[in-house]
């Protein structure tokens, strides 16, 4: 009895124990956001003071991705109550599937705010999840924002009583946005008291929505601001603004304004509604000071994605410029500085995609990390920012410069306006689908009529022409006539531009003079001087690849010798970079190696150079109409040296280059910069992405000059590359007037020919007899058997040799002849030109309206008066911006598939890199992929090689990267907001709709890398995810990879990791693997090193650098002699690495190793306007894709072009097709040649450069596409005037004759190198009438028709010797007789070089 008595006390003792509150230390874990660790820390302390015994671990997601699975798991279980706040990213699968265990195995409060919301719904308090079942409207409606002006305690209070069972989780909501340390602290004893803790929790009233700082004091009343009468600029910051490490760039760009003279203040204001009301609110907050400019320190959208809208109407209304200011919280200055890419891709989307969307852009970097201090209570990685001085300093002289167009008058405003002539050239004054001298010569006129000092104007866009080709043309192949030119237009001396040279950066000096191996060395000992040796030894490591590359790869005697000074170059570096010293020896033998002379390892040498000199000075094309001048971009230099083209390497621009910008600063003092149509070379030159450094060239060059650019609606991958990296403000333009093509001439014969055939009533009568042979008769007439031959046998699945035209049914010709026919009907083309708000007439309106609607629609009334107020928007935008106003945004893209781009005249933005690929692009893509895996007819390759591209990418929402993703057998994963989250992987296999995984490469733009830098990260993971597929099969079968294998997927986030036991039969991406892996293991690779080789897919130009370089080499035809130079040139430009762990490195024998195994090439065309011939990134791309694959292979890839610019008949086409449709549909057809001549030399240039030079480099590249027949159509087309137009006479007229020089000097080149079988006669009439034109009109000044060009003497050689005489007198270059002086002499005096016409 008695134990029984002492048992039952001493169970009452244990359950009091057991019921009583806890009282042993508590630990609390936080996983918080870099942003809010500082915050949180600071809570943390207070917390600490009061209850020391207690414990407050926080980590951020940056730390947890370098704990092991089982050290965050330790971590979450030692938690008593559990903090997740503001919490997104890579990190977030891992650590809500960790909580999700741990909350199954035991019950503690879990409190997640702020962050994803999958772990916003692990929240657990009162024992319950009081956020499960909710769906995401009332999750919407539960974590709402006070309205703009509401009251928050009531707001708070209303929340509370409509959500009782979500009580507890707003409390701690509210407390976690109090964000001081007072309410953090509060936060972390609510947080105990929900795990039964007895803490004392105080009552703090909620954080006022909206705050002002000025004077390092923060208000909540405007009228403390003290703002007086003038100039005011706001700093539009989240409510967090002024916490530790933020503040600081508050008070110093304050200051820096305040030391202009302008005021300054700063709004802290919580994000979503409360920063529309603060924006909203701005004209009263200014009080007597008149807002000048707005800088937008938010990230994502101001005003969320519910006021996103409104927010961009309140910007609209106050009419200023919005400049995003960058905090980087994850690099330090020299990690920022010694970037390749300046703002990671991971955070492109949300610091520069989405706030584009507002309108705000010219991103600059205002702050960057200190080195990270771990928190030594809390053990949290604390990232604190500090401002960057120059930046700092930068943007307030950019601020002050946009001031200057509010209050200058415009008599006093200085604008240089700069238009496109590149390549260089009497024949390429142009941009796309604009006439440029036309547009000029408006916007002359409005700048006139506006108060601007223009001085007297011409009297006609060809008189302003006139002069554009006297004094404004580069002529850097034509030195005798630039020595004309010299004399009446500005010049710099070499001393002056010395003076200049020796203020810029280190490592831009060392680049202008001695190219990349100056560059690498100046970064290198930049590095070491910072003491960063991880970062130094990385950019040896990818600057010697990249050398040794081009060194290899080169035909040169001194091949052998340059190898090895670079290897004795490398160790030295190696021994400065971890020993110290060997600075003088490090010196001497990058001379050793410059030495050699391998082209590419120099520079321009010492200033100025040879790129547009005359006796040393350097000379600038261009005329002034009073205080507007008008010049042309500088040339990027190749003519100059055409053996760089060869070495396809990053390359700075010339000296004349640097100087023509510090012209335009210093002498000619301009006020405002415009680029006039698409696209500048400055947006394209080396470096950096976005958030650039002072030793970026977009940056350096243009300095902080306001800059507006006019640009043609569906050019927005470009766009938005102006927009990030020469901070543009677009001004959008129309394109030209689209129509449907109309059949005409033998293509209108063959329409009726079927149409007579199908329309006979009986199956054998004489009427489908006769139609059938004339259809055979007029399908060999046009030469296109070859091409029905090829289509049917795709469709069939039969080889090409199988199927002949002249055996072919009647019904099958018939119906393959028709689809041809209907093919073209299908395609629209630009009627003429645009010309930069200048309004259009109604027909035009009704021909675009037509198009617009489609064959079976009505246009929507909206339509016609957003078409009709284009042009009048693009000359009101212009002005506003020369004015210092805001440019309101709009989205751009293909107007006939997106009418909402109207009306023009807008600052256009792209789709954010996380919403790509898009639902409705998968579904597209699906349909393609079964299309084209229907087409496939037997290649001999077992890879399929991808082009992607940045414009069709924003055309399109990314279908060919959901294509390339459906051939490996892999799907995007979206949340509810359409953003991609993840991928999965499909099954295949003969039942699936997927047979098998396809072996796919990526070869990716420098545009698409810089835009849509992620993309590359989710494709790697594709392509591993599809190798995993079979990873126990490899395993399995081949034990002796295992090493290899382990290491190649070890990139893959466990959580996708799910090793398959796919046979290597049905998976293209492993068996290629496993036969690259073996064979790099056989020739003595590691196996780690062999197994991660052989995975890369993804591969593109280095970082910084652009396009694959063959189109300029298309364009120096004299700088090659065999077609497998082009196939090179494009090997060393694009092969570097990209992925999950890889940014550019060199890794060119692994894309050759891809490149030798690739069948098929897909290029996309998403664009009703923009085909493959109008431009060269076709050519360059695809075209350098299949010559690279043909002289590895030995045989051209079966090239295949995806055109989906209507979505609903999506086609799949042979690159052969492609071509000749478009060629016959709209560069032959006199529908689209009669337009362009009513824009007289505007429309001549389109024929040649936006044409003929695109067909040159398609027949350079894929010479099995182009038959010989089409340079027979183009000599009597364009030379014989086949269609009775007058063109042959147009082409003769005037300045258009330098355009006709030009395309005759292309079409004698095609017979040269033996492309074109010409006709004897045909052929020397044509050299005949080339020679008469250099004579009688000079020298175009192209890259073809320079004086020593091999074709020149090869014309020589065709004529009679009096005219064989004057020709070679006249290719020496010059000015042509009677012009020595160049047109309209008389406008320049000898006293002044801008006297005004």
């Amino acid at each position: 009895m008695t134990s029984q008595i002492t048992y039952l006390k001493a169970m009452a003792l244990l359950l009091m124990v057991l019921l009583a509150p806890p009282v042993s230390a508590a630990t609390i874990v936080g996983v918080v956001s870099e942003r809010s660790a500082a915050e949180l820390a600071a809570g943390a302390e207070q917390f600490a003071e009061t209850y020391p015994d207690h414990r407050v671990m926080l980590r951020t997601p940056e730390q947890l991705a370098r704990l092991e699975d089982r050290q965050l798991a330790d971590l979450v279980s030692g938690a008593d109550a559990l903090l997740m706040a503001a919490v997104f990213g890579e990190q977030v699968g891992r650590l809500a599937r960790v909580v999700s265990e741990q909350a199954e195995a035991r019950s503690f409060p879990i409190l997640a705010v702020n962050g994803d919301r999958s772990l916003t719904r692990l929240s657990w308090l009162d024992g319950e999840s009081p956020l499960a079942g909710l769906d995401d409207q009332t999750l919407n409606e539960l974590m709402a924002a006070p309205e703009p002006g509401a009251d928050v305690a009531k707001h708070n209070a209303v929340l509370r009583k409509q959500f009782p069972q979500q009580a507890s989780w707003l409390d701690g909501r509210i407390l976690y946005q109090g964000r001081t340390p007072e309410h953090l602290n509060a936060l972390l004893r609510w947080l105990l008291v929900q795990a039964d803790y007895d803490l004392e929790v105080p009552e703090l009233p909620p954080r006022s929505l909206i705050r002002y700082y000025r004077d390092g004091e923060a208000m909540d009343d405007p009228r403390d601001l003290g703002l007086q009468a003038g100039p005011a600029v706001t700093l539009l910051d989240l409510d967090s603004g002024d916490r530790p490490g933020d503040r600081a760039v508050l008070d110093d760009t304050c200051a820096a304004l305040e030391a202009r003279d302008i005021q300054c203040f700063a709004i802290l204001a919580r994000w979503g509604g409360a920063s529309l009301a603060a924006v909203r609110a701005l004209p009263d907050t200014v009080g007597d000071a008149t807002l000048s400019a707005i800088v937008s320190l938010q990230d994502f959208t101001v005003g969320g994605g519910e006021g996103r809208r409104q927010v961009t109407e309140e910007l609209e209304a106050l009419d200023v410029p919005v400049i995003k200011g960058l905090r980087l919280a994850s690099r330090t200055r020299n990690q920022w500085q010694l970037s390749i890419d300046g703002v990671p891709a991971d955070k492109v989307h949300y610091k520069l995609a989405m706030p584009e969307l507002q309108g705000v852009s010219q991103p600059l970097v205002l702050a960057v990390a200190e080195p990270e201090e771990i928190h030594e209570l809390t053990g949290v990685a604390l990232t604190l920012t500090r401002p960057v001085p120059e930046r700092i300093e930068a943007l307030s002289e950019r601020l002050s410069r946009w001031q200057v167009l509010q209050r200058r008058v415009n008599e006093d405003k200085r604008v240089a306006i700069i238009y496109y002539n590149h390549p260089p050239g009497r024949q390429n004054i142009g941009a796309d689908n604009l006439d440029v001298p036309a547009s000029l010569f408006e916007m002359l006129h409005w700048l006139k009529d506006e108060g601007y000092d223009t001085g007297p104007l011409p009297e006609s866009p060809e008189a302003l022409l006139d002069r554009l080709q006297a004094r404004g043309v580069n002529l850097t192949d034509d030195p005798r006539s630039l020595r004309a030119m010299a004399k009446q237009v500005p010049q710099l001396s070499s001393d002056d531009y010395l003076d200049y040279f020796n203020t810029l950066p280190t490592v831009v000096q060392e680049e202008l003079v001695h190219g990349p191996l100056g560059y690498l060395h100046a970064r290198l000992e930049q590095a070491h001087e910072l003491g960063e040796q991880d970062i130094a030894l990385d950019l040896l490591d990818r600057g010697i690849g990249d050398l040794r590359h081009l060194i290899e790869h080169l035909q040169h005697p001194n091949r052998a010798r340059a190898l090895a000074e670079l290897d004795d170059y490398q160790t030295l570096w190696r021994q400065r970079l971890t020993e110290g010293g060997h600075l003088d020896a490090v010196t001497a033998q990058r001379e050793a190696l410059a030495d050699t002379g391998i082209p590419g390892l120099r520079g321009w040498g010492e200033a100025p150079g040879q790129s547009m000199v005359v006796d040393g000075n350097m000379v600038f094309p261009g005329l002034r109409f009073g205080n507007i001048y008008l010049g042309p971009q500088p040339p990027r230099g190749w003519e100059v040296s055409e053996e760089l083209l060869h070495a396809n390497t990053t390359f700075p621009p010339t000296h004349q280059y640097v100087g023509f910008y510090h012209w335009l600063k210093d002498d000619f003092r301009a006020d405002a910069l415009v680029y006039l149509g698409r696209h500048s070379t400055r947006e394209f030159l080396p470096r950096r992405r976005a958030g650039l450094t002072t030793d970026d060239y977009p940056d350096l060059l243009g300095g902080n000059l306001p800059l507006i650019y006019p640009y043609i609606v569906d050019g927005v991958g470009e766009g938005i590359q102006a927009k990030r990296r020469a901070l543009g403000v677009m001004i959008s333009h129309l394109t030209p007037p689209l129509s449907a093509t109309e059949l005409y001439d033998d293509l209108l014969e063959l329409r009726q020919l079927v149409e007579t055939w199908e329309s006979a009533s009986e199956p054998d009568s004489p009427t489908r007899e006769r139609a059938v042979k004339l259809l055979r008769e007029k399908v060999r007439d046009l030469e296109i058997g070859d091409d029905l031959e090829r289509e049917i046998a795709g469709e069939m699945g039969l080889s090409r040799e199988e199927v002949s035209v002249d055996e072919l049914s009647p019904d099958l010709l018939v119906h393959e002849a028709g689809h041809y026919v209907t093919d073209m009907q299908e395609h629209f083309m630009p009627l003429g030109l645009h010309v930069f708000g200048k309004d259009w007439t109604r027909e035009q309106l009704d021909t675009m309206l037509t198009s617009m609607a489609g064959d079976d629609g009505e246009p929507d009334p909206d339509w016609r008066a957003w078409l009709a107020a284009s042009p009048a928007s693009e000359r009101a935008s212009f002005l506003a911006a020369l004015d210092g106003r805001f440019v309101a945004p709009g989205q751009g893209n293909d107007p006939l598939r997106t009418p909402e781009v109207l009306p023009t005249g807008r600052n256009f933005h792209a789709l954010s890199d996380d919403l790509i690929p898009t639902r409705v692009a998968w579904s597209l893509a699906d349909e393609l992929t079964r299309r084209a895996l229907e087409t496939d007819n037997g290649s001999t390759g077992d890879s399929d090689a991808l082009v992607l591209w940045a414009s069709d990418t924003v055309r399109d929402e990314g279908v060919m990267i959901a294509f390339g993703m459906k051939l490996l057998g892999i799907r995007p994963v979206w949340n509810s907001r359409g953003i991609v989250k993840g991928l999965e992987r499909l099954p295949v296999g003969p039942d699936e709709a997927l047979s098998g995984r396809h072996n796919v490469v990526f070869t990716t733009s420098g545009l698409f890398r810089d835009l849509y830098g992620s993309q590359l990260e989710w494709l790697d993971q594709a392509v591993l995810m599809a190798l995993d597929a079979s990873a126990e099969t490899i395993h399995h079968e081949y034990p002796v990879l295992t090493k290899a294998l382990d290491q190649a997927l070890s990139a893959l986030p466990p959580e996708v990791r799910r090793p398959g036991i796919e046979p290597l039969a049905l998976n293209g991406v492993a068996r290629r693997w496993v036969e690259d892996t073996r064979a790099m293991m056989a020739d003595g690779a590691a196996a780690e090193d062999a197994g991660t080789r052989a995975a890369y897919r993804v591969f593109g130009a280095a970082p910084g650098a652009y396009g694959a370089g063959v189109n300029r080499l298309a364009a120096r035809s004299g700088a090659w002699s065999d077609r497998q130079q082009l196939g090179d040139a494009y090997r060393r430009r694009m092969g570097h690495v990209y992925g999950m762990d890889r940014h550019g490195e060199a890794s060119h024998q692994a894309f050759d190793r891809q490149l030798r195994t690739v069948g098929q090439t897909y290029l996309g065309r998403a664009s009703y306007l923009y085909g493959l011939l109008d431009n060269d990134d076709g050519f360059d791309f695809q075209g350098g894709l299949s010559n690279a694959v043909e002289h590895l292979r030995g045989e051209p890839p079966q090239n295949r072009v995806l055109q989906y610019a209507d979505p609903a008949n999506p086609q799949v086409s042979s690159l052969q097709r492609a071509l000749d449709v478009e060629l016959r549909s709209r560069n032959l057809n006199p529908q689209w040649l009669a337009p362009l001549m009513e824009h007289g030399y505007a429309g001549a240039r389109t024929m040649g450069s936006d044409f003929l030079d695109n067909l040159w480099g398609w027949q350079v590249t894929n010479p099995q596409v182009v038959r010989s027949g089409v340079w027979d159509d183009i000599n009597d087309v364009y030379f014989q005037d086949r269609y009775q137009l007058g063109l042959d006479e147009f082409l003769s007229q005037g300045h258009n004759a330098h355009v006709k020089t030009h395309m005759q000097a292309i079409t004698l080149l095609a017979a040269k190198r033996g492309f074109w079988g010409a006709d004897p006669f045909v052929l020397d009439q044509l050299a005949r009438d080339f020679a008469d034109s250099i004579v009688d009109h000079g020298l175009p000044g192209d890259g073809h028709t320079r004086p020593d060009h091999p074709l020149m003497d090869w014309v020589a050689d065709r004529l009679e010797p009096a005219q064989r005489e004057a020709f070679n007198a006249a290719r020496k270059g010059g000015p042509p007789p009677g012009d020595s002086e160049g047109n309209h002499s008389s406008c320049q005096s000898a006293g002044s070089l801008f006297a005004a016409c």
